[in-house]
């Protein structure tokens, strides 16, 4: 009887300890797992699709880490509901681009606004996060003019809604480059009260063939996002491809050296060796008499 109350007073203390380490196991688990900080940028390109730039980092070690490999859930809001789009991966990098549907098929809020989310969903190693980005529809139409012998680039912002101008917007123009864009016009270039903008296009910029991919930006607008126009112009100087590496130059290759530096060459290893071959063919002879 008294072993049976023993067990009896021991299995209570037995289940508190067992429920504690369990506690503090779990939450040791949690502790270890990191928070993933998202950022998301929309952009969208005149008559090509809109996309979303994402990006995925988390602080581990004290240090801000890139988050690879993790599957992201893209949705759009509307009337507190949340309709998904698709699904995306970060690369080795953190990073990931979600081509966005038409905005014929995503719905705005009574204000013309789009709101689109990106959330994750957690894992063994971080926490569930998500991010959402607002923007409204802007259209960037662009002509080229010339006058007085220059060449111009107008470009005019609207609501794409409303079609009402954008005043007091700056935008960028730029010629499209392998590496970095080359800007051209004044750094900052406001649009005016009927959201246009005339910059001129600088002469002598190298293109291929003569033309110019020009760009027209409107960066990371709080409003709109980030809307880009592009256009070729015929406004470049051709670019001559140098075939002289191939020909027998002092820049070229080893097999097209010069054939003055080579007859050169050659008199001069004649002239300094010459004499002492002559001379060591003496003293053979000498050294046979």
């Amino acid at each position: 009887m008294k072993n049976i109350c023993r067990i009896s007073a021991v299995f209570p203390i037995l289940i508190a300890l067992l429920l504690t380490f369990q506690t503090e196991s779990l939450q040791a688990q949690n502790a270890k797992k990191n928070t993933v900080r998202l950022k998301v940028n929309y952009t969208k390109v005149m008559n090509a699709p809109g996309y979303l730039d994402i990006g995925a980092v988390s602080r581990i070690e004290r240090q801000m880490t890139e988050v690879p490999n993790i599957e992201l859930e893209v949705y759009y809001e509307y009337e507190d509901e949340e309709i998904a789009l698709g699904t995306t991966r970060t690369n080795m990098s953190g990073k990931s681009k979600f081509v966005l549907p038409s905005l014929d098929n995503i719905k705005s809020d009574s204000t013309a606004t789009y709101t689109i989310g990106v959330s994750f969903a957690g894992n063994d190693l971080f926490k569930r996060a998500s991010k959402s980005v607002s923007f409204k529809d802007a259209h960037i139409s662009t002509e080229l003019i010339k006058e007085d012998s220059t060449n111009y680039i107008k470009a005019t912002l609207l609501n794409a809604v409303t079609k009402s101008p954008l005043a007091e917007k700056s935008l960028t123009v730029q010629v499209k480059r392998l590496i970095k864009p080359l800007r051209i016009g004044e750094e900052f270039n406001y649009t005016d009260e009927n959201g246009t903008i005339i910059v001129p296009i600088e002469a002598g910029i190298p293109g291929l063939e003569g033309n110019l991919t020009l760009e027209v930006v409107l960066l990371d607008s709080d409003d709109y996002g980030t809307v880009k126009a592009v256009v070729e112009a015929p406004y470049g100087v051709p670019i001559v491809e140098d075939t002289s590496f191939y020909e027998r130059s002092l820049w070229g290759p080893r097999s097209r050296t010069p054939i003055f530096i080579l007859i050169f060459t050659i008199l001069l290893i004649a002239i300094t060796w010459g004499p002492i071959a002559y001379l060591i063919r003496n003293l053979y002879k000498i050294s046979k008499s």
